[in-house]
C-alpha cells in the first residue's frame, strides 16, 4: 500500500490519480509527452484542439474526488452556461425549449482542463508527474498498484482476450479555435446543430476561456467536412440553422483546421476479460471510447475514477487483490449509461456499422417522446437533461412523474 502508478497523464489519468490518493502514500503518474506548463496542445491528445465539453456528472465526480475543482476550473477562465438560458440546441429538426433548468456547465478548451487538472492533483501533496516517460510493457506481478490511462489508442492492454463491442460510426469533424467579431464578445452562448437522421451534418459553438469559441463541424460516412476556411463557412452556411454560420462570417482562426476521422466505437469488457493482473486497472477511454462529438469521455473518465476510489473504500486499503473484481463492475455500469445513449443516437443513421438491440425501433420512438415532452413540460426536459449529464442513471426515465409523462407522449403518437 505504499505507491501506485498511473500510466497516462490526461483527464483519466489525473483523475485516477486523486482516486486512489488517499490509499497510497507515493502516487506517481508516468507520460511520454513533455507536459506544457501552461495550457498548451499536447502531441499525445491528438484530438485536443476539438471541442470537449465537460457534462455536469463529471464535473461533479472531480469535484468529489477533489473538493475545490470547480472554483480552480472557474478561476482558469471556464465559461458557466447556465441551462438552458445560455444554450440554443436545434435537435431533430426543432429548438430545445428555453427554461431554467437550475444547472450550469464549465466549459473551456481541453488544454485548460487539463492544465487546472493537473495543479489540482499537484496539490493532493502525494502525487508526483514524470513526463518524458514512456512506458511501453505492462508492469510486472508486484505490490504496486497500476492503472492504464493511456486512452483510446492503448496498446498495453492490447494482447488481452477482451469480450468488445465495437459499431462502425464513421464520423469525421473538422475544429478550429477562433477570436470572436466585435458584435459577440462577452456572449457566452453554446450552440448545437444536430438534424434529424439520415441527415448526418451538425455543428458545435463553445464558448471558452480568453472570450473565444471553438468550433466542430462534423460528418459522418462519405461527407467530409472541409479543413480550408472557406469550404469551413460553406459547410455551416448549409446547415438548417443560421447561427453558427452567423458566427463563423467574420471569427478569425487563431490556428490551423485540423480534421479528425473517427472509424469506430469501442467498449471493452475487462469485467469479462481474463489474463488481466487483479492490480492492473483500465481506465477512462482504454474501456470505452465513443463518438467524440457527444462529448462523454472526460465525464466517463471522471466517473470510472470515482468508482475506483469506491471500490478502494468497499475492499479496504490492505485487500488489493479485491479491487478489480469491485472496480471493473461498477466502471462497466459507468461506461452502459453513456453507451447505451450514444449507441442510440449512433444506430439511427442506417449506415452505422453494428447490432440494433431487441426491440430498437420501439426504443427510438421512446427517446422520440422523450424529446417531445421535454419541450411541453420542465420536469421532463430537467430530467432529460440530467440523464444526458450522467447525473441520474437511464433507469430514472422508466418511473415516476416524468416518466409517466413520457409515457403519455408516447400513447398520444400512436
Amino acid at each position: 500500500m505504499r505507491k501506485a502508478v498511473i500510466v497516462g497523464a490526461g483527464i483519466a489519468g489525473l483523475a485516477a490519480a486523486a482516486a486512489v490518493a488517499p490509499f497510497f502514500e507515493e502516487v506517481t503518474i508516468l507520460d511520454k509527452d513533455a507536459l506544457p506548463d501552461s495550457p498548451l496542445p499536447r502531441k499525445g491528445v491528438a484530438q485536443d484542439l476539438q471541442v470537449h465539453i465537460l457534462l455536469k456528472g463529471g464535473e461533479l465526480a472531480l469535484e468529489t474526488l477533489m473538493p475545490g475543482t470547480r472554483t480552480a476550473l472557474l478561476a482558469a477562465g471556464a465559461v458557466e452556461v447556465r441551462q438552458t438560458e445560455d444554450v440554443s440546441i436545434w435537435e431533430h429538426d426543432a429548438w430545445h425549449a428555453r427554461r431554467d433548468l437550475g444547472h450550469s456547465q464549465l466549459m473551456m478548451s481541453r488544454p485548460a482542463y487539463e492544465h487546472v487538472l493537473r495543479r489540482q492533483v499537484l496539490a493532493l501533496g502525494n502525487v508526483t508527474i514524470q513526463d518524458r516517460t514512456p512506458v511501453e510493457v505492462l508492469p510486472s506481478e508486484g505490490k504496486a498498484l497500476t492503472v492504464i490511462a493511456t486512452g483510446r489508442g492503448d496498446q498495453l492492454l492490447a494482447g488481452l482476450d477482451v469480450p468488445t463491442t465495437t459499431l462502425g460510426i464513421e464520423v469525421t469533424y473538422t475544429s478550429a479555435r477562433f477570436a470572436k467579431p466585435a458584435r459577440y464578445r462577452g456572449e457566452g452562448r453554446f450552440i448545437a446543430c444536430i438534424p434529424k437522421p439520415p441527415d448526418d451534418r451538425y455543428g458545435l459553438v463553445c464558448p471558452v476561456e480568453n472570450d473565444e469559441w471553438l468550433i466542430t463541424l462534423c460528418s459522418r460516412f462519405d461527407n467530409k467536412v472541409p479543413a480550408d476556411l472557406d469550404g469551413f463557412r460553406g459547410y455551416a452556411e448549409a446547415l438548417p440553422i443560421p447561427d453558427i454560420a452567423d458566427r463563423l462570417r467574420d471569427a478569425v482562426p487563431l490556428g490551423p483546421l485540423r480534421s479528425y476521422r473517427i472509424a469506430n466505437a469501442t467498449w471493452r469488457h475487462f469485467e469479462r476479460a481474463s489474463g488481466l493482473s487483479p492490480r492492473v486497472l483500465p481506465i477512462g477511454d482504454c474501456i470505452s471510447s465513443f463518438n467524440p462529438t457527444f462529448g462523454q469521455g472526460m465525464s466517463v473518465a471522471a466517473g470510472h475514477a470515482l468508482a475506483l476510489r469506491e471500490a478502494l473504500v468497499t475492499v479496504g486499503a490492505d485487500n488489493l487483490d479485491s479491487v478489480a473484481g469491485t472496480y471493473l463492475p461498477r466502471a462497466s455500469a459507468v461506461t452502459e449509461q453513456a453507451w447505451t445513449m450514444a449507441a442510440m443516437a449512433d444506430l439511427e443513421y442506417p449506415l452505422t456499422a453494428g447490432d440494433r438491440p431487441a426491440g430498437f425501433d420501439k426504443m427510438v420512438l421512446g427517446s422520440e417522446a422523450m424529446r417531445r415532452a421535454a419541450e411541453k413540460y420542465p420536469e421532463v426536459h430537467l430530467l432529460r437533461f440530467e440523464i444526458g449529464n450522467l447525473v441520474k442513471p437511464n433507469s430514472a426515465a422508466r418511473s415516476g412523474p416524468a416518466a409517466r409523462l413520457v409515457a403519455k407522449e408516447m400513447m398520444r403518437r400512436r
